[in-house]
């Protein structure tokens, strides 16, 4: 056998002989798959004949699960070793469950379930060239989309929110004892009646999201889940710590029985944006196959805490994105009336009352992420009110600082803190990550949909500096001869839509027209690269490429070094209410560095303002 990867296909059972007379077929690691047209189970060993007669015992503690069972494919490579395959077989498990989940959202046939029950056998741990197993993972599974045993391509399933929030990302080790440490912390104050809270803090792509989804997921699997291991021959340091966990979740689970009356807690995941909101929800849809407990009704708007008369109220709430947590300020007349209904329901002073409050007043403990430099708008409770309302409580706080999203790593999201705190950082380059600055506009656009379509996710994003004029019908010209427009309520598609309607373009770069974003939910998924996102479309999500337009509302004065605002260039008026010149500033410069943490393998930047464009090219390449 030659050192390149091979996958044997054999039946299941009757073909273990093979095995035994074949190199590497008694003692080497081995990843797996046992399957039949309906179903998958994924596991790796260091004895594939040993392991296949294992399951294929009618005395096997789950025989009755793989006797369903008729194929099993074993993938062998010279390289393999302990570390690579428990890798490997980790990230099978997530991308099967993805791809099962992506062929019942388009209606595909033959999806798989998964019968693993643990979620593989191990965190994400470095190891020697992991870099390249990874590049192995993507090899195996081209060659099942070949033989068909998944519907999906690797590119399309790690484009997918189903991918990148499901609950069976390997976490680092980093992230897992976060998670074991909040859920002790959660244990301890739930059995002693102590308010109590967890913050989170982590800058933009830290892993914060999928962490909350796991503790989640940790919860519910502690009712049926079952260890499929033989710790004599799979001995592992976190499966020991992840049985020591469901042990204690086990026991204080009865206890709360005896206490309360109920067999589990009642959980929520509270997401302030309703642009993201949605994708949650299909994430947890999709996801409730495979682990039990976990529902659509779970993800909720910060509101929905405070329950219906007679309705079981909140155990334990995991907040994501808190600091988009909205006081009553700049709030549009729908949003007024459902904030001004819970603080009446709750007995709170709508003027000095927030969401955080209603959490705090129906929850009996809390997971909150919590970043005060992704606050982007006057809506969002300020930091003075965060800390304030955990006075008294029991807080345990948590800070992730591994950089998951970007290839650029933790020193690219420093250095860009660096560049917009004008602290004059020293020239870097960054070998794992495209960052150029353009000097052309429409140049960087083309270049976002070139990449579009190589890589699938890459978007255009800008600073509002442009009004949203497609929006509206052009009716007239004014006096000194601009167009005059009046509201609409028609919708559009399409940009080819919008065109045909000749609706106006709404952002004009070197004379060529743009327009913004047609959809304020789940824009990245339904867009067209050609569009031009903002902030509030893309909060939360990833990109492959991220182009990022600085508008005319932000510049750099040089005699100050400082960055400066024109509030006369800024059309985001909900922004802007009742906020001075300081806090706007705070606001924008917040929002410009959220956009840029956007992109996974790379960041395109482009300032309208000539004080700006020279200022970023000090410290980014020229294209």
């Amino acid at each position: 056998m030659n050192a390149a990867l091979k996958i044997l296909d054999l039946a299941f059972p009757g073909e273990q002989d093979q095995l035994a007379s074949m190199e590497h077929g008694i003692n080497w690691p081995v990843v797996y798959l046992i399957h039949n047209d309906d179903e998958i189970y994924v596991g790796e060993t260091t004895s594939a004949h040993t392991r296949y007669l294992q399951h294929a015992d009618p005395k096997g503690k789950n025989y009755e699960e793989r006797k369903r069972l008729n194929h099993i494919k074993i993938v062998f490579d010279d390289s393999f070793n302990k570390s690579a395959i428990l890798d490997i077989e980790q990230s099978l498990i997530r991308l099967i469950e993805a791809d099962s989940a992506i062929q019942k959202e388009l209606g595909q046939p033959g999806e798989h379930s998964l019968q693993n029950k643990n979620a593989g056998q191990s965190y994400q741990h470095d190891y020697y060239n992991r870099a390249l197993y990874q590049g192995k993972v993507e090899e195996i599974w081209k060659k099942l989309f070949l033989g068909k045993l998944v519907a999906n391509s690797y590119d399309s399933i790690n484009n997918s929110d189903l991918f990148k929030y499901s609950p069976y990302t390997n976490l680092t080790a980093e992230q897992e004892l976060v998670c074991r440490d909040v859920i002790r912390h959660m244990i301890c104050c739930l059995s002693t009646d102590e308010p109590g809270t967890t913050i989170i803090k982590g800058v933009a792509g830290t892993g914060k999201s999928i962490v909350l989804i796991n503790m989640i997921m940790t919860l519910l699997k502690s009712h049926y889940l079952k260890y499929d291991y033989d710790p004599e021959e799979d001995s592992d340091d976190d499966l020991d710590e992840r049985y020591a966990l469901h042990c204690e979740i086990e026991r204080f689970l009865k206890l709360w029985k005896g206490k309360t009356g109920y067999n589990d807690l009642k959980i929520g995941f509270v997401v302030p944006m309703e642009s993201i909101r949605s994708t949650f929800q299909m994430v947890f849809k999709y996801s409730s196959t495979s682990v039990k407990g976990m529902k659509v009704k779970m993800v909720i708007g910060p509101n929905q805490v405070v329950t219906k008369k007679g309705e079981r109220e909140y155990d334990v709430v995991f907040v994501d994105e808190a600091h988009r947590l909205k006081r009553r300020l700049a709030m549009s007349g729908t949003e007024m009336n459902a904030f001004d209904n819970c603080c009446k329901r709750l007995g709170l002073n709508t003027k000095t009352a927030n969401q955080l409050d209603f959490i705090l007043t129906k929850t009996k403990y809390q997971v909150m992420v919590y970043d005060e430099h992704q606050s982007i708008k006057p809506t969002d409770i300020t930091n003075k009110e965060f800390q304030g309302r955990l006075n008294g409580r029991n807080v345990c706080e948590k800070v992730l600082k591994s950089q998951m999203r970007c290839n650029g790593g933790g020193e690219f999201t420093e250095y860009v803190e660096a560049v917009f705190n004008c602290m004059e950082p020293k020239r870097k380059t960054f070998s794992n990550y495209d960052i150029r600055l353009f000097y052309d506009p429409n140049n960087m656009i083309s270049q976002i949909i070139a990449d579009d379509k190589k890589y699938g996710l890459c978007r255009t994003l800008a600073g509002y500096s442009w009004e949203w004029v497609s929006s509206k019908e052009r009716v007239g010209v004014k006096k000194d001869g601009s167009p005059k427009y009046k509201k609409s309520k028609k919708s559009f598609r399409s940009i080819t839509d919008l065109k045909k309607a000749g609706r106006d373009y709404d952002i004009i770069l070197n004379g060529k027209g743009y327009y913004w974003n047609l959809n304020s939910s789940q824009w990245i998924l339904k867009s067209s690269p050609e569009e031009i996102g903002c902030v509030h479309t893309t909060q939360g999500y990833d990109l492959n490429h991220v182009g990022i337009i600085f508008g005319k509302e932000i510049d750099f004065d040089s005699q100050k070094n400082e960055l400066v605002i024109n509030r006369k260039e800024f059309y985001d008026a909900k922004v802007k209410e009742g906020i001075d010149d300081k806090q706007l500033k705070t606001f924008i410069i917040n929002a410009y560095k959220v956009m840029m943490m956007r992109g996974i393998k790379g960041c395109y930047l482009y300032a309208c303002n000539q004080g700006l464009q020279d200022y970023l090219e000090r410290f980014f390449p020229l294209a």
